[in-house]
Formats: C-alpha cells, structure tokens, sequence
C-alpha cells in the first residue's frame, strides 16, 4: 500500500542513498491540518525535496503540482493511519520508534555517523522518527483490518503457468513436439525462450490471474485444464507454448491455497481492505487545507 511505507522507504533511500537536498527555512507555518494536527510546511518541503531528486534535482513545473499535491494526500492519509491506530492502542511509543530505527541503522553503530547521513539528505533525526511511528502505525492497522475480514475466498481464478515465447510459428510447433517426447520444458524455455523473465525461470510466470494477460493468451490459458499444455498460440508478442502447472479456482477458500498464493492474496485483500478503512476516516476527518495550491 502506498500509504506510509511510500513515505518511509523515499526517506530511507534518501539516506542511504546520500541524496542532497536544499532545507526550506525553519517555520510553523501548516500546509494542512488533520484533525487538529497540523502537517508542517518545513516537514512537507523537506521530502518533496527527496522526491525532485528523484528527477535528477527538479521535477517538471507541468508536473510539480501534482506531485505535491500527492505528497500531502499521502502525508494526511499517514497522519490519519497514526491517529486511529493510537486510538486503537498501537505501541507507537518512543522505546518502540527507537527499536524501528535500530532495525534502520543495521550494522551501522555510530549514531554521530548515522545523524550526519540523516542531515546530509536534506532531512532531520524527526523527520526520520515519525516515518518509523508512522510505519509502525500502518503495519498495526494492516494487522487490525486483516483480522476484521474473517473467511476470504479467491476474488477470481489464478493460474500457475509456464510458457516459452518465440518468433517464428514453426519453431514453436518444432517445440510442443520435443516436449511432447520427453524433453525438459524448462531447459527448452531458458535455451529458446524470447521472453528474459520467465526463460531465466524456465518459463514460470508465477501465479497470476489469467485475466491478467493479453486476450488470446488468456484464451489458450484458460482452456487448459492441469498438466496440459497449449498448441502454439498467437499474440503481439510472438508465438506461446503455454502449460498450465497448478490452478485455483475462484471462490477457493484462500486457506487451500498453495502458500505463496495465499500470501499474496491475503496480502492485496488487506492492502485494499485497508484503504477503504483509510477512505472512510478520511470521510469522516476534520481535514484543513491551508495552502489553497495544495487544495484538492
């Protein structure tokens, strides 16, 4: 979710990475209030000045609205996150933000170092803190809408397949033949394969729903019951032999799924169980834009 972690991780790059940016200078002016808590124009410039540099140092003027108008929509949702997982009893606490930055540092022991890092980025040891209070904050209220959702079925039908993509038609037909006598499709994927991803994979995709593909791929797939495999089929990207290892049929409880099926299933209905959560305190929040360019 692109809540806080968004956030979070552009700081951490920002450090480690050593990127420079300009302070804006000290003031308490708010760019936004949430609930009585103002976002501050000093924190607001400090990491959309992270997000220029991703630009190479300045984003477009045709583009600079926007993006700032992003950022303070991820900075309200990240205040909003905080607010309700302390109403909730989250231990957001400053033992628990120092344990978050210890995990940061890593091997680094010098704090001294570490600080000037911090700096060096344009940024300060607070700016730092609250992204771990905030973090802390999402990764507890994730927790706290997975638990709310009870039973979760598969929301569609996934597949685990695998494929080898060529140019020519012939080939693939030459292919299905030497797979059908015996032939490893894995090792016949990484040698003949056009497509880098999955050849390296010996033509595993990976499990995805098979809505996610082009139309006559998605086609092919989904006739396929599992272990078969597909005659070559067309699409803009060449010529596909498809076999289908494993599916999961819509409906499926996600308990009887294979594990990394679950995870990821789980993982995306909590991610967007979380942001119709977020969206509701949003509607019901007592949000101040005080900077009308900022103003949705």
């Amino acid at each position: 979710m692109r809540i806080t972690r968004g956030i979070a991780a552009l700081i951490l790059v920002a450090i480690l990475g050593g990127a420079l940016a300009a302070c804006s200078e000290p003031t308490v002016e708010a760019v936004a209030r949430v609930n009585g808590e103002d976002i501050t124009r000093e924190e607001f410039d400090r990491i959309y000045a992270q997000i220029a540099t991703q630009f190479g140092g300045e984003i477009p003027e045709d583009q600079a609205v926007e993006y700032r108008k992003l950022l303070l929509d991820m900075m309200i949702e990240s205040a909003l996150i905080r607010q309700e997982a302390e109403r909730l009893g989250a231990d957001l606490s400053d033992e628990a933000v120092e344990e978050g930055l210890a995990g940061m540092m890593g091997e680094t022991t010098d704090m001294a170092e570490f600080e000037a890092r911090v700096v060096e980025a344009g940024l300060t040891m607070d700016d730092l803190r609250s992204s771990i209070r905030d973090d802390l904050a999402q990764q507890f209220m994730s927790a706290h809408v997975a638990s709310l959702q009870g039973d979760v079925s598969m929301p569609e039908t996934y597949a685990l397949l695998e494929h080898i993509l060529v140019d020519e038609e012939q080939l693939a037909l030459d292919l299905v033949g030497r797979i059908d006598a015996g032939e490893d499709f894995a090792e016949l994927a990484a040698e003949f394969s056009t497509d880098p991803g999955s050849g390296a994979a010996g033509g595993s995709l990976g499990w995805a729903p098979t809505s996610a593909y082009v139309a006559e791929f998605k086609d092919a797939a989904d006739a396929l019951g599992v272990g078969e495999l597909s005659q070559p089929v067309q699409s803009e990207f060449g010529w596909h032999i498809i076999r289908k290892v494993d599916e999961v049929a819509a409906g499926t409880p996600v308990t009887e799924a294979p594990e990394e099926l679950r995870a990821e299933v789980e993982a995306n209905g909590t991610n967007l169980a979380l942001q119709e959560y977020v969206a509701d305190l949003k509607e019901k929040a007592e949000i101040e834009y005080l900077d009308d360019a900022l103003a949705p």
